[in-house]
């Protein structure tokens, strides 16, 4: 009986792990373009157009927008890349300090292993590399959709939702839905401030002080300023082993520099665009993104604090009705 259950539970598990990866994400990844697109969108409505035609108009911008701007960034990336790949003493100088930590033998051992398994399943990893285009091209189709839906029907899903309580129920329904909708789009409109000012602000940072590839650099902190707390300090990781391959006196700089930001970043920019939007304690912040690390990786991490302000917004409007209920009854 354990065994069976065992097997059972490992098949709950995969089912999970499928339904999180094919469903889950491209939906979180729709919300949260959907609410990044939404202030344009609503241009749109207040000008008179019908929801499906701004909907297009703001997909067909938003995208084009997006296509130039990776062009260009992906442009002088690659120039970047390029360039490190073509510098072999600074490759070497940070291939040594890595070594210090980390056994590069070892990868080098994993690297040709792996070389010789493809080369050896060719056409097996051609077969799965066409199925991860067609697998990507189809979650990119998915995201475009039902960002097309939330704006032609977004207000009929509310109100639909609604009706399918009692009557009793629907305004605090309804109460907690607007919440909802206001707080998912103040953080990740909020985040994206904060992301791009970080990144701007370390860019500027890293030329000042001659930092190698600031453009690829700050891109990444970019990426993972979207993770509350913890985000800017993964991305600082690559540049301190960089730093340590140069010696001392970038090691000093790039110190400045991080705590310039650092302090910048808490003193002022998620003061001022985030303020106190969550209602949410910083150490219970920190405590929600360590633990969603751990548990679901970087995706849990950029949701679990819109989701605990969610459940707070639905536990105190429940309460509150609850309260009303007695003091009628």
């Amino acid at each position: 009986m354990a065994i069976i259950f065992i097997g059972k539970m490992y098949f709950i598990h995969k089912f999970i792990r499928i339904i999180f990866r094919a469903f889950l994400v491209p939906l979180i990844i729709s919300v949260f373009f959907y609410y990044i697109m939404k202030p344009l969108n609503n241009i749109f409505l207040k000008n008179g157009l019908k929801p499906s035609i701004s909907a297009v108009l703001t997909l067909t911008i938003s995208v084009f927008m997006l296509s130039v701007v990776f062009y260009f960034l992906g442009e002088h990336m690659i120039l970047q890349i390029n360039g490190i790949m073509g510098n072999k003493a600074y490759i070497n100088g940070t291939i040594n300090e890595i070594s210090k930590y980390i056994n590069i033998n070892d990868i080098y051992k994993t690297y040709i292993s792996t070389v010789n398994n493809y080369i050896k399943d060719m056409i097996q990893n051609l077969s799965r590399s066409v199925n991860y285009v067609t697998d990507t091209f189809s979650k990119i189709l998915l995201i475009l959709v039902t960002i097309f839906f939330l704006f032609k029907d977004g207000e009929n899903f509310k109100d639909g939702f609604v009706k399918l309580f009692p009557k009793k129920h629907r305004q605090v329904l309804h109460k907690i839905l607007s919440e909802s909708d206001e707080i998912l789009s103040q953080y990740v409109i909020g985040q994206s401030k904060v992301a791009l000012s970080l990144a701007t602000m370390i860019f500027i940072g890293y030329k000042i002080i001659n930092m190698p590839n600031a453009l690829l650099l700050s891109s990444i902190t970019f990426i993972l300023a979207f993770i509350p707390f913890i985000g800017f300090f993964v991305s600082m990781i690559v540049p301190w082993i960089i730093a340590f391959s140069m010696g001392l006196n970038m090691i000093i700089k790039l110190g400045i520099t991080f705590l310039v930001v650092q302090t910048l970043k808490g003193r002022i920019v998620v003061p001022a665009i985030m303020g106190h939007t969550m209602k949410i304690h910083p150490l219970t912040d920190i405590f929600l993104v360590i633990g969603a690390v751990a548990m679901g990786g970087p995706i849990a991490a950029f949701t679990v604090v819109p989701f605990y302000a969610i459940l707070k917004v639905i536990f105190i409007n429940t309460y509150e009705y609850k309260s009303k209920e007695k003091l009628t009854n």
